[in-house]
């Protein structure tokens, strides 16, 4: 009589664990999207250069990818991309096109360094597509945004991701000494709001990344960098975001070469030290 009570009382302490999970839309598990297609325009956003286009919330899961949507994601985010029919993502083709129009203007000022472009479209790929969205990513805020047919829907306006600070600080790095061709400046120092380059770390370019205000976030992100193997501060059932960035001295997966040294440290000739011998050959 005993055991069938609590196991009575487990079985409703499980069941409201996992309605208060349904209700408060804090899931988190493999396979799975926190958002997809979109539902709008942000109302909370009054000035962008380009239009504000929020994701609507839908938990659901990742949905196969084929045809000329698969094309779309290979173009837009090839290292999501693992085949025509072979792969799984949490992004619509809306999506694709928007995420694409916000990445151009970006990658125009970073674009002398394909390994520095790479690192920041990674990131921002895996927030919008990775199958296991649900996972890396937490709903901070929503609105519900009116349909062309009168509907009604909830849209994502902010969320939070958690990323391993391996993958943002090498990010950083391979960004860091990238100048703009027009000006011969240092792109990051546009891309870091009050800061500059000078003063630029890290967290402050994610920061200014994920602020709306800046005219290309269509909504606010909380890029929250956490040592791998940190779990506090991440809800139960997320993760870190841990894949390895690459280094400005390195090819990309799709072929565009390294960066060349005046836009990467790593790139250059090593420089011989006062008194280091060299060898010379000579011609007899």
């Amino acid at each position: 009589m005993h055991w069938h009570r609590k196991s009575w009382t487990w079985s409703i302490t499980l069941c409201t664990l996992a309605l208060c999970l349904v209700l408060s839309g804090a899931q988190h598990e493999s396979g799975y999207c926190a958002f997809y297609d979109e539902c709008g325009l942000n109302p909370d956003v009054d000035e962008a250069l380009i239009p504000p286009k929020v994701p609507c919330k839908d938990y659901r899961k990742a949905v196969s990818v084929t045809g000329d949507h698969y094309k779309l994601l290979e173009d837009v985010c090839p290292m999501l991309a693992k085949g025509d029919g072979q792969t799984h993502a949490c992004c619509s083709v809306k999506q694709l096109y928007s995420l694409r129009t916000s990445l151009t203007l970006s990658k125009a000022v970073l674009i002398r360094c394909p390994s520095c472009v790479d690192n920041f479209v990674h990131i921002h790929c895996i927030t919008t597509c990775s199958p296991n969205q649900s996972q890396i990513l937490k709903i901070t805020k929503t609105a519900n945004i009116t349909q062309p047919l009168g509907n009604v829907k909830e849209a994502v306006t902010g969320y939070e991701t958690y990323v391993s600070t391996s993958f943002s600080d090498a990010a950083f790095r391979s960004c860091q000494n990238v100048r703009i061709p027009s000006t011969g400046e240092f792109a990051i120092g546009t891309m870091c709001g009050k800061y500059g380059s000078t003063l630029c770390t890290p967290q402050r370019w994610y920061d200014y990344q994920g602020d709306s205000s800046n005219g290309l976030a269509p909504l606010d992100i909380n890029f929250k960098l956490l040592p791998e193997g940190q779990t506090s501060g991440i809800p139960p059932g997320a993760v870190l975001f841990s894949e390895k960035a690459l280094n400005c001295n390195e090819p990309t997966p799709t072929g565009w070469e390294a960066c060349l040294c005046q836009d990467c440290v790593e790139s250059c000739p090593a420089v011989p030290q006062p008194g280091q011998k060299t060898n010379v050959i000579q011609n007899i």
